[in-house]
């Protein structure tokens, strides 16, 4: 069955992408990276549109990629096609977008969705929010590696090493959103600082975000990142015992149990049938 497809509305020149599976805690397919990359770089050459808001339906943000499509059998060159040609370039979409976007997570932001509101130009997240990047917890690594450029060395490595979950003050502290609301404050804080944005001058919006970005990029931060997109794709690839297992659960017995059985071996505590 055909993922469902983000919601758009735009009103007030502020376009807003919702996440719709909220019965899969919106999980992430290629196809959805792919049309929100679309609906981006649409909205930045639209002069209707002030701003653009990426959020989800239901329970949370998003959990992170659909576990099941992740966890099939590709080749190391399918996925790095995938990850140039799709995920990595609706997340360049989101940083040279000539409009400001800005990401508003509550619930689970996590692996590829947290990967997707990195290059945001703002993020408020609700006080319960978790953040996060497990992927290391299954043998891989973030392909768009942009924590080491928003983050200090020791606070990088305690994030993308460990693969916890971040609480939103946390992330706040780290720098990684820009402001924490309590859970039912959200749609306050967006119309807030939509209002704001909407009412500045557009070119001026654009250079000042341009010349930001300018700077990471002559340091060589989309260098760094592009760069990297083959290791994470080969590191997939590569003999893990651990990531088997894992996938081998996912694959047979759904996301939920390969999530159990993860936590309980990093636990150290033996599954059931062990």
């Amino acid at each position: 069955m055909q993922a469902e497809l983000p919601l758009q509305e735009l009103r007030d020149q502020v376009l807003t992408i919702t996440l719709n599976r909220p019965n899969k805690l919106n999980a992430l397919t290629h196809e959805i990276y792919n049309f929100i990359g679309d609906a981006v770089r649409d909205a930045s050459d639209n002069p209707e549109v002030a701003a653009i808001v990426l959020r989800g339906n239901g329970r949370a943000f998003s959990s992170g990629f659909d576990l099941k499509l992740e966890m099939g059998d590709r080749t190391p060159e399918q996925k790095l096609r995938s990850i140039h040609d799709g995920s990595n370039r609706t997340r360049w979409a989101i940083w040279k977008c000539k409009k400001p976007v800005i990401a508003a997570v509550h619930g689970y932001c996590l692996a590829g969705a947290f990967e997707m509101v990195l290059p945001c130009d703002f993020t408020i997240a609700t006080e319960s929010c978790k953040l996060g990047v497990p992927e290391i917890l299954f043998g891989g690594g973030p392909a768009f590696q942009m924590v080491p450029w928003m983050v200090n060395h020791k606070t990088a490595k305690e994030i993308l090493l460990t693969g916890r979950h971040i609480t939103a003050a946390e992330a706040l502290r780290m720098g990684l959103v820009t402001s924490v609301v309590p859970d039912d404050g959200l749609d306050a804080a967006l119309t807030q600082l939509t209002d704001t944005l909407r009412r500045l001058p557009p070119a001026a919006l654009w250079m000042n975000k341009l010349g930001i970005n300018r700077a990471y990029e002559t340091m060589g931060m989309e260098a760094h990142i592009n760069g990297w997109v083959e290791t994470v794709a080969y590191l997939g690839g590569m003999e893990n015992p651990t990531r088997e297992e894992f996938r081998r659960r996912v694959v047979d017995e759904g996301a939920g149990a390969g999530i159990e059985w993860r936590a309980r071996h990093y636990a150290g505590k033996p599954s059931p049938e062990d």
